[in-house]
């Protein structure tokens, strides 16, 4: 898609949607400034565990312009395809593309939540585990340098193991007949996919985080956040994000600020 757009954190979305006053501001600012929601398969499935919650989310949600974003490996999947070209966001369902009412959405959203969320919600949880376990056995495997500290040589080797490793075994045959033709993969192409691997990377092998469960859906969301125009995301993931524009770790700036710094956004006057 290419039309301006914001993204809210879960967090975010549900302290709006249940703020009146907030969420009055901040649908004028989404609406004034031509923006498109973007709403991530992670969104609904932390949402669906806030049942009461509902009714209020879905009514901001349908207040103003949405899209529901492809899941991140249908990204991966666009950017391979299209490699070494850029790519818009993939998107599932926009409502600027129907004449349905408010309502009519509001109705929608609630009840995809109570379907088909309410599998996704097992099939992606089920394997948190296994990935975070995955995680921290690769990073007990690669230490630091000898003065403690990953280097520069480093940051660059685990990347182009990792981001690759994201493509196997669906896109095998895509990194297959790149080396066959001896070709080097730009793997800064695949968006989506660089940025989980980094995060992971500063997260915990540079900061050692000893990690929990929850971080996974968080990490794997954020593979979004290279195709938002702005992204409101939690204090941590802001701070790391803001890291990684300052030491020019992603190939692009990545535009996002915390639920504070949005608030004093859309109620300024």
């Amino acid at each position: 898609m290419t039309a301006k757009t914001i993204y809210l954190d879960t967090f975010a979305l549900v302290k709006i949607s249940t703020d009146p006053i907030l969420m009055s501001a901040s649908a004028e600012y989404i609406r004034a400034n031509s923006y498109t929601l973007i709403i991530g398969i992670m969104n609904l499935m932390e949402i669906y565990g806030w049942r009461k919650r509902w009714p209020q989310v879905s009514e901001f949600i349908s207040s103003v312009p949405f899209c529901i974003a492809e899941n991140p490996e249908k990204i991966t999947a666009r950017e391979i395809e299209n490699y070494p070209n850029k790519i818009d966001l993939p998107v599932a369902f926009c409502s600027s593309d129907y004449a349905f009412s408010q309502l009519e959405l509001q109705n929608a959203i609630e009840l995809n939540l109570e379907e088909k969320i309410a599998s996704f919600e097992k099939k992606y949880r089920a394997q948190y585990k296994e990935t975070l376990d995955s995680i921290l056995s690769g990073r007990d495997d690669n230490l630091p340098d000898e003065h403690g500290k990953y280097s520069d040589q480093s940051r660059w080797v685990y990347m182009q193991i990792n981001v690759l490793k994201f493509l196997f075994p669906d896109y095998k045959a895509f990194v297959d007949e790149k080396r066959a033709k001896s070709e080097f993969i730009q793997i800064e192409c695949i968006k989506s996919a660089y940025l989980q691997a980094l995060i992971i990377f500063q997260e915990y092998y540079v900061q050692r985080k000893a990690g929990k469960l929850s971080d996974i859906g968080d990490i794997y969301q954020l593979a979004i956040i290279p195709y938002i125009d702005l992204a409101v995301i939690d204090n941590e993931r802001n701070d790391l994000v803001q890291r990684i524009n300052r030491n020019g770790l992603f190939p692009a700036k990545l535009n996002a600020c915390n639920l504070s710094q949005f608030k004093k956004i859309v109620t300024a006057k």
